[in-house]
């Protein structure tokens, strides 16, 4: 017995060594983890704060959208009649949606939201909308003859005015016009975007990419001391940029050739150091630069461009077209416009009640305005037709039936041959450019039916 105990010693010995070498390792990996640990709880509360932040963000967007629907609500309609406010709005579903699906995408809970989301869109405006409406608004700009700063302040219209724009708002009409190679808008628009941007305190764009596409506009607008301007503006924020620097090289070179070609002509080089007056001249097609264009712009402005030789003729009555029995207990207030061709204003001949009706059966049926195309004898839609519209039958209801009766004890014309009631919706900025509704030539009677003919006459209800 004496003889085994140093082996039992020995396995006793070395049991507790590899007991305190465990115990000796579980504290060291424990001693990590602790670190670990604090760290642990330092990730959390970044975690936490990021979160913070982008709840906040989504509260933030959420009291937005409820601040700009309760102002809007207050009467839809005059509120979205202003461009500028029409243009938010459409700018909002399109842009700035995309960032409310971004910061609640993959979150808990959010599925519903975005499901929601996903049912809403058949209603809300899309990336067609907003060009339509950048677009409505450039062609309104060049009607009224507006600056970028009236249209972008919200004070062209005195009595509906709407927010100032951002430099990024103003940047996105740049860019819409830059995309469509409208130099003229783009040069405009990217200048009016830069001197936004000197009153940011947070830029809302990149100044680079304002003067990118602002000193691409003037050169394309024969301005190449401007674009260099400019470009070096853009090297002061990225002096490494290697495009900017290799435009630098290529301006350059072009107002050495222009100085060369000034002096063997004998004339004086501009200054260095002082830009030339800019250019930036509006390029129309043949029509646009003509003189019925033009008069249609002016005539738009309310210019009196067409002295009426029967103004001293012209009269306002009352009239019940003939003792009709429609009209003699209600008889009709005429104002005479012109007297060849006969063109009449019609006072208080549809009630409001009517128009609601029409606007509620047509709505639905609206879609984009067609041109009779002369060389096919198809509908089209056309650049210089821009509404929506729908046709109403007199059969569809009593009040489209009487206002057709209406339109016959009027005129004493009779509307079995007339045409259904077109409805025409312009939207924002929406136009149909000067035409005539009757066919001029003989190509154009394809239009209608032979067994109707020409049309005589054309009567307007304004509705809004």
């Amino acid at each position: 017995m004496a003889k085994s105990s140093p082996i039992l010693l020995l396995v006793i010995t070395h049991a507790i060594a590899l007991v305190n070498a465990e115990i000796f390792t579980a504290l060291t990996t424990l001693t990590k983890a602790l670190q670990y640990e604090k760290s642990l709880a330092g990730n959390l509360r970044e975690y936490v704060k990021l979160e913070q932040e982008r709840l906040q963000k989504v509260l933030e967007l959420a009291d937005s959208y409820e601040r700009h629907a309760e102002t809007a609500l207050v009467d839809a309609e005059s509120y979205v009649a202003n461009p500028v406010n029409a243009y938010l709005f459409v700018k909002t579903f399109t842009t700035d949606l995309p960032k409310t699906k971004e910061l609640v995408s993959g979150k808990q809970n959010s599925e519903e939201f975005l499901q929601l989301l996903e049912d809403y869109q058949p209603y809300l405006p899309d990336e067609e909308d907003f060009e339509g409406v950048v677009a409505a608004i450039l062609r309104l700009q060049d009607t009224y003859q507006l600056t970028s700063q009236q249209i972008a302040d919200g004070t062209f219209t005195p009595t509906n005015r709407s927010p100032p724009m951002s430099a990024l708002d103003c940047f996105n009409f740049g860019a819409f016009a830059h995309k469509y190679q409208d130099h003229y808008h783009a040069l405009i628009w990217m200048d009016e975007a830069y001197q936004r941007l000197q009153q940011e305190s947070n830029h809302t764009v990149s100044p680079s990419s304002v003067l990118d596409y602002l000193a691409f506009a003037c050169y394309n607008q024969g301005n190449v001391h401007h674009a260099k301007h400019w470009t070096l503006e853009w090297l002061k924020l990225e002096p490494n940029h290697d495009r900017a620097l290799s435009n630098i090289l290529y301006f350059n070179k072009e107002i050495e050739q222009e100085q060369a070609k000034l002096e063997s002509e004998g004339q004086s080089t501009p200054h260095p150091d002082v830009l030339p007056s800019l250019k930036n001249p509006r390029v129309t097609d043949e029509y646009r630069s003509g003189k019925e264009f033009q008069v249609y712009e002016a005539l738009c402005r309310g210019e009196d461009v067409l002295p009426n030789p029967h103004v001293h003729k012209l009269s306002c009555y009352y009239t019940t077209s003939g003792d009709n029995p429609l009209l003699v207990l209600a008889p009709v207030k005429v104002e005479e416009y012109y007297l060849d061709p006969y063109i009449v204003l019609y006072h208080d001949v549809i009630s409001d009640k009517e128009i609601k009706i029409i606007k509620e059966i047509s709505t639905p049926m609206l879609k984009r305005a067609t041109v009779n195309d002369p060389a096919t004898g198809k509908l089209v839609t056309a650049h210089y037709r821009v509404s929506r519209s729908a046709w109403l039958k007199d059969e569809m209801n009593d009040t489209i039936q009487t206002l057709s009766n209406r339109i016959s004890a009027i005129t004493h014309l009779n509307m079995e041959q007339a045409e259904d009631l077109q409805i025409q919706n312009y939207g924002i900025g929406g136009q149909y450019e000067p035409h005539c509704d009757h066919a001029r030539r003989h190509k154009e009677m394809s239009a209608f039916p032979p067994e109707e003919g020409n049309r005589i006459a054309t009567w307007i209800y304004y509705v809004s």
